[in-house]
């Protein structure tokens, strides 16, 4: 018996979660691929990632990632000086870390016999999940409020929490949201060097929270006294 071809496989499973969640709007795009919802100027689209070493009737690994967009903080990003290129990303990331704790999650869907029940188990994952995780951006405001003081999935890096907290309730609260990630930092004096030298570049880059917080503080005159 011929093997399923991984790639059709995979497609064809992505098209099948996304059907399940047409009821609660969303459509599939086999660009991506992905499935997407579109509410006012916010953009909740849940992606799907494959392997390059599946091997048909073995292994066909399916991976979810979830990610919000908003073209009005691209205009923010402009608009405040924000150290970053503008972008319409707001927050997200793969389906188990936006979960506490992470926990990186992938599903096998090469076994005919078993596919069913993966899929199931996935779009159940989405819904008790990611979906919950979207909805908390209907109420963006109380959303960064609570941001400015704790931690939340989805996030992936501080100053993604700052940027957030920033954008919807202003710089006094961006700087109650640095504050609570210095004070998180293994050396908050590695922070306050960087910071405290003003010829350093102020572009985020792949480097440490603590000189991505830094570059933020320089840049949006936030977190100047911590």
């Amino acid at each position: 018996m011929d093997r399923e071809a991984p790639t059709q496989v995979f497609l064809d499973a992505c098209h099948q979660i996304s059907s399940r969640l047409e009821p609660v709007g969303f459509r599939f795009a086999k660009s991506g691929p992905h499935a997407s919802r579109r509410t006012g100027d916010w953009i909740f689209k849940i992606s799907f990632q494959s392997n390059y070493l599946n091997v048909g009737g073995e292994y066909v690994e399916l991976v979810v990632h979830a990610s919000v967009h908003n073209k009005v903080i691209r205009e923010w990003d402009e608009r405040s000086g924000w150290p970053a290129n503008a972008s319409n990303w707001v927050a997200g990331g793969q389906l188990g870390n936006l979960r506490t704790p992470h926990h990186w999650q992938t599903w096998n869907i090469a076994n005919p016999l078993t596919r069913q029940a993966e899929i199931a188990n996935i779009v159940a994952n989405i819904q008790t999940t990611v979906l919950p995780f979207f909805e908390r951006f209907g109420a963006p405001r109380k959303l960064a409020e609570q941001l400015a003081h704790s931690e939340i999935p989805g996030f992936m890096f501080p100053q993604n929490s700052v940027r957030f907290v920033f954008w919807q309730l202003g710089s006094e609260a961006a700087e109650n949201c640095m504050s609570y990630w210095v004070a998180r930092l293994q050396s908050s004096d590695a922070f306050r060097s960087e910071r405290d030298v003003p010829t350093l570049p102020n572009r985020l880059a792949s480097g440490s929270d603590a000189n991505n917080l830094a570059r933020v503080a320089r840049a949006m005159k936030i977190g100047l006294s911590l």
